[in-house]
């Protein structure tokens, strides 16, 4: 297996009030390509900094984080900030999008800004369009985003992560302002974007959501203690899966 991401006695501390927080404490981990990783733990457990440190969204205070072979620290920003756009993907729990754009240019605009994809704007919105399309929203594409159900903004926003070709997507929380309904189409349409070869790390508190992914890191108080495997994604042993996964979620005091 080839990896994508490898972490590397990572560390991030805050200072507050002169008072030093260890947030992530030597964590270590590889992702591969084509995994579908899911960070849990409790609240404050530091499961949505580990993932802004990797991604490169947020600097980290000792250790190394290489991904697709090359290291994130070592980076100047307009590296970094073409690495993210050209090669990484985001989902977030809260659903950013241009107001004044309809729904289809704020999933093409990644692609205006990049010069990875060589081709015309109409390709572009061809592209757009398909993606929109191929997640079930194509008939809201010049809506405005207050004109769509949080489950459609937030296809929109996968449709946004994926424009570029990314070799892997981040997401925070993807389905945690959604209902269940919505939470389980948006899931649905990562489970698909993943069995075709897109590798993704999410964090979530759901494990109902993690138990789509094949892998599961538990994170407390900055370190990772534990990781739970599973097979690839089958909808028919979903309920297994998650009597599973909670199980052992138990044992590791969750």
């Amino acid at each position: 297996m080839t990896s994508i991401l490898e972490v590397k006695d990572l560390c991030k501390t805050y200072v507050v009030n002169k008072r030093q927080n260890n947030v992530l404490k030597n964590v270590n981990f590889v992702v591969y390509e084509g995994e579908m990783v899911a960070v849990m733990g409790p609240s404050g457990s530091g499961k949505s900094t580990l993932l802004y440190a990797v991604s490169g969204m947020d600097h980290i205070t000792a250790g190394d984080v290489e991904f697709c072979g090359k290291s994130i620290p070592k980076l100047n920003q307009k590296e970094l900030a073409k690495l993210r756009l050209d090669d990484m993907g985001f989902i977030f729990q809260q659903m950013y999008m241009l107001k004044n754009l309809s729904i289809l240019d704020n999933i093409i605009l990644p692609a205006c800004q990049s010069d990875k994809i060589k081709e015309s704007r109409k390709t572009t919105v061809e592209r757009g369009c398909q993606l929109m399309h191929k997640l079930g929203i194509i008939e809201v594409a010049d809506n405005d985003i207050n004109e769509v159900s949080g489950g459609q903004l937030q296809r929109a926003c996968i449709c946004r992560s994926m424009i570029n070709l990314p070799k892997m997507i981040f997401a925070d929380e993807p389905t945690g302002a959604l209902n269940r309904a919505s939470s389980d189409e948006v899931m649905e349409e990562l489970t698909r974007l993943n069995s075709e070869g897109t590798t993704i790390m999410l964090v979530t508190h759901d494990v109902k959501v993690a138990a789509k992914c094949t892998r599961v890191l538990y994170i407390v108080d900055g370190n990772i203690r534990g990781e739970y495997t599973m097979e690839k994604y089958d909808k028919l042993k979903l309920r297994e899966r998650e009597r599973a996964l909670n199980g052992w979620l138990i044992e590791m005091g969750w």
